[in-house]
C-alpha cells in the first residue's frame, strides 16, 4: 500500500515541477509579445517614431507587417490591413507611419517602445469654412482692408510691386481649379494624398477659393507668388489626419530638395488637437517653412483644436466684412497670432474658369495672411519663421480687433493684418 502511495506521490511532484518550469521558460521568453494577428477590431493609428530604422525591422521580422514607403504607394493602399503606411519624410526629421492595429496591441506594444514618440489614433480633419449668413451682390474682397490701418475704406488695394513673386504657396486643401482665368499658369500640381481621391482636380471648391484668396490676379494678396496644390481633402472636404500628415512629409521633401527656399504653406483646415499633426508642422517651421493654419470655426478656445494649437504655426482668427469685429464663428484665444478678413470673401469657384464663390471662415482669413508672407519675403527677404511672424505683427494694426466678451478680450492677441507698403 506505502509503494502505491509513493508512487502517486512521486508522480504529483514531477507534474508539478514540470508546470512550474514551463510557466518559468514562458516567463524568460523575451519574444513573448502581444500579436497584433488576431480579431479583435482595428482601428487606424498614427506613429510618430524617435528611431524608424529600429523599429521597421521590429515590424516586419517579429510582427510580420509590410512597411509601404512613400514611392510604393497606391491609392487606397491604407486599406490593406497587413502593411503599414510610412509619412516620413527624406531627410529623416519627421519619421512615422499609420497603420491598422488593434487597442490592446497599441497600449502593450507601441506605447512601451522607446523607439516611439507618439501613437494616436486617426481622426477626420474638414476645412473650416461656414454658410454665409448674408450673400451680398457685390461682397467686399477683404483686400481693400488691409492695406490700411482702418475704417473706413478707401476704395483701393496698394501693394509691392514684386507681389510675391519667387514664393511658392502650397495649398494644403482640396485641390485647385488650376486652369482658372484668376491664375494665370500659376498653379503647380503638387501630390494627392486623399485615399480615393484620384487626382489633384478640385471637387470642392474649398481649396480654389483659398488659393485665389492668397495669390489670384483679381481676388488675390500676391498676385505673381507661384501656388502649388497639395490635396489632403476629398470631395466633401474632409481627410484623415495621417493623409495630411503625409501631404506635409511631401512639402518638407520638396522645400529641402529645392534651390527655392521662399516657402509658405496654406492650411485653412483642422480638427480636434493632434500631437502628431503638429508635431508634423513644426518639422515644417524648423525645417524654414512658413506654415499658416487656420483658428477654426467653433467660436471656442483655438487651443483646442489642431494644427491652430501649434505655437509654430501662424494662427489666423476671422473679422467681419463691414467693421472689424470678430466673426461670430471664428476661434480665440492665447493661439491665435493674427485676425483677418473672413466673412463674405469672394474668390475664384470651380464651376468654369471665370466662375466664382463666396465663402466665409476661418478658411477664408488664412490665405490672406499667407499671401502677406508672399509680399514681405519678395519685397525684403525671407527669415525663419520666428522672426517673419515679428515682422509681421510689427506691420499689424493694434487694438482694432472687436471681441464680443471678456473672455475673448482678455485671452487674445489684438493684432490685424496689414500688408507691406509699396
Amino acid at each position: 500500500m506505502n509503494f502505491f502511495k509513493n508512487i502517486i506521490f512521486i508522480s504529483v511532484l514531477i507534474y508539478l515541477f514540470t508546470s512550474v518550469e514551463s510557466v518559468v521558460q514562458k516567463s524568460k521568453n523575451k519574444n513573448n509579445t502581444i500579436s497584433d494577428s488576431n480579431n479583435a477590431p482595428k482601428s487606424i493609428y498614427n506613429v510618430i517614431l524617435k528611431n524608424m530604422e529600429s523599429h521597421y525591422d521590429w515590424l516586419t521580422n517579429e510582427q510580420k507587417k509590410c512597411v509601404e514607403k512613400k514611392s510604393d504607394q497606391s491609392i487606397n493602399s491604407i486599406n490593406n490591413k497587413n502593411c503599414v503606411k510610412d509619412f516620413s519624410s527624406q531627410d529623416g526629421k519627421l519619421k512615422g507611419y499609420s497603420g491598422w492595429f488593434t487597442k490592446e496591441f497599441v497600449i502593450n506594444e507601441l506605447m512601451k517602445r522607446k523607439d516611439v514618440d507618439i501613437v494616436e489614433k486617426d481622426q477626420i480633419m474638414s476645412i473650416k469654412y461656414v454658410v454665409p449668413r448674408d450673400i451680398q451682390n457685390t461682397p467686399r474682397e477683404g483686400l481693400d482692408r488691409i492695406d490700411e490701418a482702418k475704417f473706413p475704406l478707401d476704395g483701393e488695394y496698394s501693394f509691392p510691386d514684386s507681389a510675391g513673386q519667387g514664393v511658392n504657396i502650397f495649398v494644403v486643401d482640396t485641390g485647385i481649379r488650376k486652369t482658372h482665368k484668376d491664375f494665370g499658369g500659376r498653379v503647380k500640381s503638387g501630390g494627392v494624398f486623399c485615399d480615393g481621391c484620384e487626382s489633384d482636380d478640385d471637387e470642392n471648391g474649398h481649396g480654389t477659393n483659398c488659393a485665389s484668396i492668397a495669390a489670384g490676379k483679381t481676388f488675390g494678396v500676391a498676385k505673381k507668388a507661384t501656388l502649388i496644390s497639395v490635396r489632403v481633402l476629398n470631395a466633401k472636404g474632409s481627410g484623415q489626419n495621417s493623409e495630411i500628415i503625409n501631404g506635409l512629409s511631401f512639402i518638407l521633401d520638396q522645400h529641402n530638395n529645392a534651390k527655392n527656399k521662399n516657402s509658405v504653406v496654406s492650411m485653412s483646415l483642422g480638427g480636434p488637437r493632434s500631437d502628431a499633426l503638429n508635431k508634423a508642422v513644426r518639422e515644417l517651421t524648423d525645417a524654414g517653412i512658413h506654415v499658416v493654419v487656420a483658428a477654426g470655426n467653433e467660436g471656442q478656445d483655438a487651443c483646442q483644436s489642431s494644427p491652430a494649437s501649434e505655437p509654430s504655426a501662424i494662427t489666423v482668427g476671422a473679422t467681419e466684412d463691414n467693421n472689424d469685429n470678430i466673426a461670430d464663428f471664428s476661434n480665440f484665444g492665447k493661439c491665435v497670432e493674427i485676425y483677418a478678413p473672413g466673412r463674405n470673401i469672394k474668390a475664384a469657384g470651380i464651376k468654369n474658369d471665370v466662375d466664382t464663390s463666396t465663402l466665409s471662415g476661418t478658411s477664408q482669413a488664412t490665405p490672406h495672411v499667407a499671401g502677406t508672407l508672399a509680399l514681405i519675403i519678395a519685397q525684403s527677404g525671407n527669415k525663419i519663421p520666428s522672426q517673419m511672424a515679428t515682422t509681421l505683427d510689427g506691420l499689424s494694426t493694434k487694438n482694432t480687433v472687436v471681441f464680443k466678451n471678456d473672455r475673448q478680450k482678455n485671452s487674445s492677441k489684438n493684432s490685424f493684418l496689414r500688408v507691406p507698403a509699396p
